[in-house]
């Protein structure tokens, strides 16, 4: 399997704002935020509610079941103090690219 798994042209991803893709049998969610790109696993955590149904707020990803606010940059509930699973994401060549590779989130250059 590839280190990256496309998601889509940046232009995609922007105009849809957020994106689910298989990345090694888990949906990942891949979202832009203030021109930057975030991925996060799909399901929350907490009680498995999707979080692509989830809005983004403060610069937080809110989940749709019990409103737990997780930091786009680390995946961190400070309340709960309990990390979602995140992605490295990149842009490469005009697409964005999420890591086969849970990681500390965030974006990687190219």
């Amino acid at each position: 399997m590839s280190d990256w798994v496309p998601a889509g042209t940046v232009d995609e991803v922007v105009k849809k704002k957020k994106v689910v893709v298989p990345v090694d049998g888990v949906d990942v969610l891949v979202i832009v935020h203030d021109g930057s790109f975030f991925a996060f696993q799909n399901m929350c955590v907490h009680r498995d509610r999707e979080l692509s149904k989830g809005v983004i707020l403060n610069g937080k990803l809110i989940c749709p079941g019990h409103q737990w606010a997780f930091a786009l940059d680390t995946g961190y509930e400070s309340i709960k103090e309990l990390c979602q699973p995140t992605f490295d994401v990149r842009v490469h060549d005009g697409v964005v690219e999420v890591g086969a590779r849970r990681s500390a989130g965030g974006v990687v250059g190219d």
